[in-house]
């Protein structure tokens, strides 16, 4: 029986089965050379946008290389003009000296930072074209990038310096233990606006509680505007339970983000584990052993009156015409937008299933079902599939 990449396959019915420069998304520019006596620029690399008032300098670096060896290298020429125009707006000698931005010396590396005064009067989109030249007069084609020049000042991103949470809470109880980070951004503490938590339960791919903490002096916090961000959330606001990861990130007025600050808060519960359900089951009721495509997808929504993180697993069981169990069993079904599954997360399970004509036709029973962590069971949803010629 042939597998398709991606699909589960149905047996037995299956058997069923960079310093000063900035680098970020640069793009290698690299000429076509007819001489090859000629030097050749072999890298380009500008930021494709950048600021008026930049956060950190703004570079272009150029590779060169040049068949007599990068010793015999002149230089290279950096000339800045608007975008659909001619008109010259500055023209630079870029360096290959090891200061001012440059790393090394005299290796074929060259660099210049942006000239201040032009960034801060112009915006819009830029045309950069570098030269190189030789000792012996000899120049490279012309090698363009583009860069645009946004109006105003870089926002710098807020950064966190200190989370304290708690170790150990219990989830189904009164308690509201108390979260606090403290924040801080070059741009003033005024610029802060909260801090923002998620709570991710152990081997759940999304945090089942976000919240936020505030510098407002209400709730838990201190003084307002001093940079220390808390408030108390009512642990009966926990889904799950188990040793959860804590993500905070601090958010600026433009919506800047900090790096994330990771925490470990183990979460217990006292109160009676329920066990899961599944319901709202999408299969066919018959299927064609010769049909193309030859593919099938069984999806199944599942769910947990504790917490959709408490779930373990979802999986069906079959059994042949003849009532014996699948050689394959138990499938396990995915909630992660692969195999058939549609939307990542959103508690609908799904396989997609595959068979061919050497697939027994009859009547094939189905079995659904969901498990917890605890090992509770959900009731089953049976289902009869017929395989038909």
């Amino acid at each position: 029986m042939n597998v398709k990449a991606g699909v589960r396959p149905f047996y037995d019915l299956v058997r069923c089965g960079c310093a000063y420069l900035l680098l970020a998304n640069c793009q290698d520019k690299i000429p076509t050379q007819a001489d090859l006596q000629t030097p050749q620029i072999v890298l380009v690399q500008a930021p494709p946008a950048a600021y008026q008032f930049p956060a950190t300098p703004i570079g272009i670096h150029v590779r060169v290389d040049d068949p007599q060896g990068v010793n015999t290298l002149a230089g290279v020429d950096l000339t800045v003009r608007k975008i659909n125009t001619t008109a010259t707006l500055a023209k630079f000698n870029m360096r290959d000296n090891g200061q001012a931005g440059d790393i090394l010396a005299n290796d074929g590396q060259y660099f210049w930072p942006i000239d201040t005064a032009l960034v801060h009067s112009q915006t819009g989109d830029f045309i950069l074209e570098t030269i190189a030249k030789d000792q012996s007069g000899l120049t490279s084609e012309a090698a363009l990038d583009t860069i645009k020049i946004l109006a105003g000042r870089e926002n710098l991103s807020p950064q966190l310096l200190s989370l304290t949470i708690p170790t150990t809470i219990t989830g189904d109880s009164a308690y509201a233990p108390v979260f606090r980070a403290t924040a801080n951004d070059a741009d003033g503490l005024a610029s802060l606006r909260f801090i923002r938590v998620e709570f991710f339960p152990p081997a759940f791919p999304k945090p089942t509680l976000v919240d936020s903490l505030f510098d407002d002096g209400k709730n838990n916090d201190g003084a307002a505007r001093d940079g220390v961000f808390a408030r108390a959330i009512p642990a009966a606001k926990l889904c799950g339970e188990g040793a959860f990861t804590v993500v905070l990130r601090a958010i600026d007025a433009t919506s800047g983000e900090s790096p994330a600050l990771l925490g470990t808060l183990n979460v217990r519960r006292r109160g009676v584990n329920l066990p899961p359900g599944v319901g709202n089951l999408i299969a066919p009721t018959t299927i064609s052993r010769n049909r193309t495509p030859n593919t099938y997808v069984l999806s199944v929504l599942a769910s947990d009156p504790n917490c959709i993180a408490d779930l373990k697993r979802v999986f069906f069981n079959t059994f042949l015409p003849n009532g014996n169990p699948s050689s394959g069993n138990p499938f396990a079904m995915r909630d992660d937008g692969k195999e058939g599954d549609a939307v990542a997360g959103d508690g609908r399970y799904s396989l997609t299933i595959q068979i061919t004509p050497q697939n027994a036709t009859g009547n094939y029973r189905f079995e659904f079902q969901a498990e917890d962590k605890k090992g509770a069971l959900s009731d089953k949803i049976i289902q009869t599939i017929s395989v038909t010629d």
